[in-house]
């Protein structure tokens, strides 16, 4: 059996590195306000990979008084997309030597009474939210804790502090693809329409229609929500009520993309040849789908990591940190998008 490598202590890590065991300190726990070379930041943090150091958490809160973890809460635990958030924030949060606990909202669950087990039970240091089902009621909870928290893959009224990809460009981006493959029909399977993210992609939806000199119709669009089963009930809807049938269908996640490529399978309606189909966001699901779904791929684990990363900031040095918005994106092509006709 081979023996288990021990860690190193943080004098091991100051000595290879030729620096003060302070200067280690400060560089393992990011601290912002400490000013060190590029190289030299970047040497300690090889050593301590090397030497397998880790910072002693225990020793850490006791000195700081706080627990070092953060709560992350989001809307289910079996969507890829938050799987991918929960991925990054995770990262950053051991980077910094912080644990991050995990919740998701139950049908029937107040979420109001998720944030307050977290901070008051479980005591974590800050919270990252992707999740309001009432943006007023939400937000309004999480201010009457007075702990520090980020919201990530939403924005609020009343909230600066969030991370966000950019939707709105993401919606366009899709649009503007199937538009120059020659369709001219396009319809949209939208979010909950009060949703930050469904507004935004609406939008830009509409902004790739414009931009292509195609009318909008809102009768080619038709709400999904964000599940599987929503996007089967809405393309069902739309296959009933759009005359003439879309060539093309932008929908506004890719659980949703799924659901509604099985309803089109069910309808005789071949994918790619009578309609393509392009998700937003990317995942593994869209590999395995058939046949596989062109996404539009956004930095989701780095959206995660970021809100993880600024949070933990805030707490350690108090400073005030603004909203961001992650602007990387990119068209993954696959297999169901085509010109009309295949």
């Amino acid at each position: 059996m081979k023996p288990k490598r021990q860690s190193a202590k943080i004098s091991d890590v100051a000595k290879a590195a030729g620096v003060s065991q302070a200067a280690v300190s400060r560089v393992m726990r990011g601290d912002a306000s400490f000013v060190v070379r590029e190289e030299t930041r970047k040497r300690i943090t090889d050593v301590a990979r090397e030497l397998n150091y880790q910072p002693n958490p225990a020793a850490r809160g006791l000195r700081t008084s706080r627990s070092l973890s953060l709560g992350i809460v989001v809307p289910e635990l079996d969507n890829p997309i938050h799987a991918k958030i929960i991925i990054g924030a995770e990262r950053a949060a051991a980077e910094r030597g912080y644990s991050l606990l995990i919740a998701h909202r139950d049908d029937g669950m107040e979420e109001t009474a998720i944030y307050e087990r977290l901070v008051h039970r479980n005591r974590v240091d800050g919270l990252i939210v992707a999740t309001l089902q009432d943006e007023q009621v939400g937000v309004s909870a999480l201010k009457e804790l007075e702990h520090p928290f980020v919201l990530v893959n939403r924005k609020a009224r009343g909230v600066e502090h969030h991370v966000v990809i950019n939707d709105r460009g993401g919606a366009k981006r899709a649009v503007a693809y199937l538009a120059t493959l020659g369709h001219q029909r396009i319809a949209h399977l939208s979010g909950s329409p009060a949703r930050y993210n469904s507004i935004c992609r609406l939008e830009g939806y509409r902004d790739g229609l414009q931009e292509a000199g195609l009318d909008f119709d809102p009768a080619l669009v038709v709400e999904a929500g964000y599940t599987m089963s929503g996007g089967a009930a809405a393309m069902r809807k739309l296959l009933d009520s759009a005359h003439p049938r879309p060539t093309a269908l932008f929908a506004s996640t890719l659980m949703v993309a799924a659901g509604a490529m099985g309803v089109l399978r069910e309808a005789g309606v071949r994918i790619p040849q009578d309609m393509s189909i392009i998700g937003f966001n990317d995942g593994a699901i869209a590999d395995v789908l058939a046949p596989p779904l062109t996404t539009v791929r956004t930095p989701l684990e780095n959206m995660g990591y970021l809100a993880a990363s600024s949070l933990i900031n805030h707490i350690q040095d108090g400073g005030h940190f603004a909203g961001a918005m992650l602007k990387d994106i990119e068209i993954v092509e696959r297999k169901s998008t085509s010109a009309p006709g295949g």
